[in-house]
């Protein structure tokens, strides 16, 4: 199943939206917790530099004994912070946190990172990890002591606080974040939506034209992208319209074309055969795509295309015989090139089928030939039967009647084949519609004995006619 645009869409605005509220939630949290740091520490350091110039004062004597443990206690009670004073050598003389009688078991806090700045600098702060509390905490320490330093006044506070105002904090903003973030994901949704459902809309459009409605159509009701878009759909379909009814009134076109057609392509595939190809011989396999010249199944007529084919884009043209579904035929092959400017891009190949033309040229021979011997018979007929008047015939009344209406029966019949060649010329034209009907064989026998007659008489031949009784017409 397709995910649709719009899921997409949303899945990204809300990938968007979450990252950007996580990544804001994390930096904010950081920049509170910094904030509230800031805070603690800013009121930290003014309590420690106020106490720290109350101890300038203090004599040295009293790193000797509880003086400053005391003076820590009092001081860390009042502010609620941890007060810490120490030697120069490292040792804790005073702790708010720690009774006076375990002091001496405190590990030796000269290598603390504040102590150490604190001696060196004049000033040092960290935030650590308390063993003795058991939390984290922020220390601020700095040197006492005048003229000369004999100790280190260093003040802690615990950052629990802090993580409870944190979280309380962080809270308000989790719910911020979250309404936010529910926000988002709606606005995104209906964003996607709002930019998915025109695209969809054109996808449909594109699939019902797909199927074959082609007079769908997208509105054009906005001037962006989608807009845009339409308008180029609306283009295309179109075009696509107008480029099929081109191609539907060709292949109409190529079906009225009483001659065989074949165009191939560039490579030499078959690419189109109209249907008076495909009748006049067979292709081997569906005509859906480009196959190649050696599927059609005469092989003359594939040979010729192949030659045609191989001798590159020349204009050809040659009569073959051919055998066809329809027979041995007489085919009159044509092949033009296809090209595109310089670029060779097929052949055309028309192809006639001349066979009652080539027919009818032979017919038309032999019947000269015939014609011309039909033409003799009577002349010489005439002929003969003259000479034998002149030489003597016409002293005999009854012979040379006889012989006159013979000539005149030839006479009639040159002039019944002469008509017969001009009707012959007229049908040929279609200007005469004929007939075939039964003749009488008897009598045509006959005509064509008297034809003969004259000459066989002159040359000693008798002619007889033997015809069965009841011979039908």
């Amino acid at each position: 199943m397709r995910a649709r645009i719009s899921y997409r869409l949303g899945a990204i605005f809300g990938l968007i939206v979450f990252f950007s509220l996580a990544f804001s939630y994390v930096y904010q949290g950081r920049q509170l917790r910094q904030l509230f740091i800031a805070g603690v520490r800013n009121d930290l350091m003014r309590e420690l530099r106020l106490n720290g110039q109350m101890l300038e004062d203090r004599p040295a004597a009293w790193s000797d004994n509880h003086l400053s443990d005391q003076w820590a206690d009092r001081v860390g009670s009042a502010l609620d912070v941890r007060v810490t004073i120490i030697d120069l050598n490292g040792i804790v003389i005073g702790d708010s946190y720690v009774d006076a009688g375990k002091l001496p078991f405190l590990q030796n806090h000269a290598g603390r990172p504040e102590i150490t700045a604190a001696i060196a600098g004049g000033y040092g702060e960290s935030i650590r990890y308390s063993e003795t509390a058991r939390e984290e905490m922020l220390y601020m320490a700095m040197p006492v002591g005048v003229p000369t330093r004999w100790g280190v006044v260093r003040f802690a506070k615990p950052l629990h606080d802090i993580r409870m105002l944190e979280d309380e904090v962080r809270k308000g903003i989790e719910g911020g974040l979250f309404w936010a973030l529910l926000l988002g994901l709606t606005a995104g949704i209906f964003s996607a939506v709002y930019l998915s459902r025109p695209l969809e809309r054109i996808a449909d459009s594109a699939d019902r034209f797909l199927h074959g409605e082609s007079g769908i159509r997208m509105p054009v009701r906005r001037s962006d992208e989608i807009g845009r878009l339409s308008l180029a759909f609306n283009y295309m379909a179109d075009e696509i319209v107008r480029m099929s009814r081109q191609e539907e009134w060709l292949r109409e076109v190529l079906s009225s074309i009483r001659e065989a057609i074949i165009v191939t392509n560039a490579d030499g595939q078959i690419v189109l055969v109209n249907p008076a190809a495909s009748r006049l011989f067979p292709i081997e396999g569906a005509m859906n795509r480009a196959m190649p010249v050696k599927q059609i199944a005469d092989r003359g007529v594939r040979e010729l295309l192949e030659q045609v084919l191989a001798s590159g884009n020349r204009t050809f043209r040659e009569e073959v015989t051919a055998r066809t579904s329809k027979g041995d035929r007489v085919l009159k092959v044509s092949a033009v090139p296809v090209m595109q400017g310089d670029r060779f891009d097929g052949t055309v190949f028309v192809i006639n089928d001349v066979t009652r033309l080539r027919n009818l040229e032979r017919m038309r021979r032999d019947f000269v030939s015939s014609v011309s011997h039909e033409l003799r018979t009577p002349l010489a007929s005439i002929k003969g039967y003259t000479e034998t008047l002149l030489d003597g015939a016409m002293n005999e009344p009854e012979t040379a009647t006889a012989f006159l209406r013979i000539i005149l029966q030839e006479s009639e019949q040159l002039t019944a084949l002469v008509n017969d060649v001009l009707d012959l010329s007229r049908i040929e034209s279609g200007r005469i519609i004929y007939t075939f009907g039964p003749v009488d064989v008897r009598r045509q026998l006959e005509k064509t004995v008297a034809v003969f007659e004259p000459a066989a008489w002159k040359k000693g031949v008798r002619i007889e006619l033997a015809i069965p009784d009841g011979l039908p017409p």
